[in-house]
């Protein structure tokens, strides 16, 4: 459905069944990503993203060709967004030595009612597929991505415009990203574009006025969009999300701004968010703030106040390359994340002095940018 107004109700029947966590079951599959790393002993750990009807949460439990499953483990269960229940697992393997290693889950079946997906047939099955290159003695984490960092929302008679987020895990890294389809999806969403290049995600607004509810009314859940991360080394990682189209009218999901910076190995950086709501379910005022964590392997781990939203990182000891803080905006039934994205260098005049910089929202030292829009 296109409107939010959660009830009493709905929120203890989607609290009391999201906890039921167990092997995936039919209708339930919203989407996934598969991120894997491996260390230089060879223990391959794939951290599975997964995103599930509301009322029923399953898992995506790894597999992978040529290598010994040490252990399974279920990490968290996120019920924050009344759109879908979210399950985080970790796997981890044992590599028997260096090749290119193929990662799987599958599973029947999707949620129904998703309507490029064989006019919403629930009996359509999933495949999730990665791949990690090792060489057989160096630690290698090729792809960092929060799948979570999307925001599915897309407001009818408006431009989309988003970012995937990942980031490569090391110097000498590139990144590319294509629209594969994933089984089961017949096209991808009308107008739906990935930049190959950055990885920007973009709708315009003549395309997103022509989207549909779900037809058998799962909230949130309208069209599904795939593709893949591809790292240069031969590593990547396949996504598999949904759309939810909505109008104006209903509650919508709060926007936090993304923004870049620019600095200086050594340098403390200071950002404060700033996210804006329609003031749904509850008067202007009522935002929670919280860290999520750093892609890029940070030094020091940023500290992050919820009352100021500001965000202070001090990048002493962290090499040259992109880290993305990422912070959690909620209004009670929907959320968004704000994607800070800092460019690390050694120097060439880039960031300005002292060594202390500031970025205040919309400042000197980046542009932040919606993840979608509210107006057309």
């Amino acid at each position: 459905m296109s409107m939010f107004k959660q009830t009493a109700m709905t929120a203890g029947i989607i609290a009391a069944m999201a906890g039921s966590i167990g092997i995936a079951e039919a209708s339930h599959f919203r989407g996934a990503a598969m991120i894997p790393q491996v260390d230089a002993n060879g223990l391959l750990t794939v951290t599975t993203t997964s995103f599930w009807r509301p009322s029923a949460a399953s898992q995506v439990s790894a597999t992978v060709s040529g290598a010994n499953n040490i252990s399974h483990l279920t990490t968290a269960t996120d019920t924050s967004d009344i759109r879908f229940t979210k399950v985080t697992n970790v796997d981890t393997f044992q590599l028997n030595g260096s090749g290119s290693y193929e990662i799987t889950g599958s599973s029947c079946c999707r949620v129904t009612g998703i309507n490029n997906i064989n006019n919403g047939n629930s009996s359509i099955g999933w495949t999730m597929n990665s791949t990690i290159v090792w060489d057989g003695k160096t630690a290698n984490t090729p792809i960092l991505f929060n799948f979570s960092a999307i925001q599915p929302e897309v407001l009818r008679n408006a431009d989309y415009n988003g970012t995937l987020g990942a980031v490569a895990g090391h110097a000498g890294l590139t990144l590319s990203y294509d629209q594969v389809l994933n089984t089961g999806i017949t096209s991808q969403p009308q107008g739906f574009t990935i930049d190959p290049t950055t990885g920007a995600l973009h709708i315009a607004a003549a395309d997103t006025a022509t989207y549909l509810d779900n037809s058998t009314g799962n909230i949130g859940a309208d069209y599904a969009f795939s593709g893949h991360i591809k790292a240069s080394d031969g590593s990547s990682v396949q996504f598999d999300w949904l759309f939810d189209a909505v109008n104006t009218g209903g509650n919508l999901a709060p926007v936090a701004q993304d923004a870049v910076i620019h600095a200086l190995v050594g340098d403390t950086i200071h950002h404060t968010l700033i996210a804006t709501d329609d003031g749904l379910p509850s008067p202007p005022g009522h935002l929670t703030y919280s860290f999520i964590g750093m892609l890029g392997g940070a030094a020091h781990a940023p500290t992050f106040d919820p009352t100021t939203h500001e965000l202070t990182w001090d990048s002493s000891g962290s090499a040259v390359g992109t880290y993305i803080a990422q912070i959690l905006v909620s209004d009670g039934s929907l959320t968004d994340i704000g994607n800070i994205t800092i460019n690390l260098t050694n120097g060439g005049g880039t960031a300005p002095e002292p060594a202390v910089l500031s970025l205040m929202g919309l400042g000197l030292l980046g542009l932040g940018l919606s993840r979608r829009r509210k107006q057309a």
